[in-house]
């Protein structure tokens, strides 16, 4: 009978551990999303078609030795962007082939309420079918449809919002077009996109001459039309207000403690960092998380002896504490190793609504380490 009882009892303690363990890691996980701004772990379709300017956008971000989360992308208002989102095509092409407009339709839905939205810009490719002399040039308007009208009774309302022109003779055989529509997105967004009705896009060519839609755009590829929505969710000003003030020394030499014990067992390390790899597929990420499939955070440990070297990266106060602790142990703790300067990680990713989403996060890895 003891013999049963004990193995039940090891049995529920078994099973306890397994919940107490899925527990924490579903409260790591949930914790985690939050930090994200996601409510929830996205359910998402296996084969993810990537666009490559979404791709080109996060690797761009990705081998950026800096410290900053800006877009870089010339031409557009980005300086305070560290998020953007890729939204396709889904109008249809038009019914007339010889048409020279085209309605552009993306599926924008609410964004998250502490974002706002600094630039936006739509990118076709241009692979010129249609002929063209030398000296003429196709003009490419594109215009925001305010209100849409009602075939017999009404014109729609547009606005103009962006348009360039482009010599054949000079162009590309293929190439991708980007058109700033931020005023577009602006507009949308005051109204938390309720009536979207879609962007025009018209060929015009300079001679008089008409030239079809279809014929300069491709809208049947696989990339299509790609909407990229920028925003700065404010986590970029706030980690700016909130980094520490720290010493910004070089490491010597001279710097090094002396050593005073001849055991290596009992000389704890000093306050330094430690690689750390935070694998995404080993924590179940990889399914919505594209890229990376893995980075290195790295972690702060060690001990702060006893005096403080420079390199030690120690404010006035450790330094105190530790001089503290060093007279009387038992009156004061000594100064703890932690993260004296962080840096940002760039993320691929899906959002709730299965959205691509291009963020760099502050704060995601170790680059610095000292007593505090």
């Amino acid at each position: 009978m003891a013999s049963g009882t004990m193995i039940t009892v090891m049995f529920l303690l078994s099973m306890l551990h397994t919940v107490l363990a899925v527990t924490a890691y579903e409260e790591a996980e949930k914790q985690f999303l939050t930090k994200l701004g996601l409510s929830r772990k996205p359910i998402v379709n296996k084969n993810v078609d990537i666009p490559c300017a979404t791709m080109e956008l996060y690797k761009s971000m990705s081998e950026k030795n800096t410290a900053k989360t800006n877009f870089p992308l010339p031409g557009l208002h980005t300086k305070s962007a560290n998020t953007a989102r890729t939204y396709t095509n889904t109008g249809s092409p038009p019914i007339n082939s010889k048409s020279q407009r085209y309605r552009l339709q993306f599926d924008i839905q609410p964004l998250p309420e502490r974002e706002q939205v600094t630039a936006a810009e739509v990118r076709i490719t241009m692979f010129y079918k249609a002929r063209l002399e030398d000296d003429e040039f196709i003009h490419v308007l594109v215009h925001d449809i305010i209100e849409p009208g009602i075939k017999g009774f009404s014109k729609p309302i547009l606005r103009l919002i962006d348009s360039k022109s482009i010599n054949r003779s000079t162009a590309l055989k293929s190439e991708v077009i980007s058109f700033d529509v931020t005023p577009a997105i602006e507009r949308l967004s005051e109204k938390n996109f309720d009536g979207n009705h879609g962007i025009i896009v018209q060929c015009v060519i300079t001679s008089g001459g008409q030239t079809h839609i279809m014929d300069v755009f491709d809208f049947e590829s696989s990339e299509k039309a790609l909407l990229i929505v920028y925003t700065d969710d404010g986590t970029i000003e706030k980690n700016a207000n909130n980094m520490m003030e720290r010493y910004r020394t070089k490491r010597s030499a001279d710097d090094e403690p002396t050593k005073t014990v001849t055991s290596k067992k009992s000389i704890p390390k000093i306050c330094q960092r430690h690689p750390l790899w935070v694998d995404f597929q080993s924590i179940g990420f990889t399914d919505w998380i594209q890229a990376p499939q893995g980075y290195a955070a790295y972690y702060c440990y060690g001990a702060c002896k006893y005096p403080l070297a420079e390199h030690m990266n120690a404010t006035n106060h450790a330094v105190m504490q530790t001089f503290m602790n060093h007279l009387n142990p038992t009156s004061v703790t000594k100064s703890c190793c932690v993260p004296t300067k962080l840096g940002p990680q760039t993320l691929l990713y899906l959002d709730d609504e299965g959205k691509l989403v291009v963020k760099t996060y502050p704060d995601m890895t170790v680059e610095e380490c000292g007593c505090r």
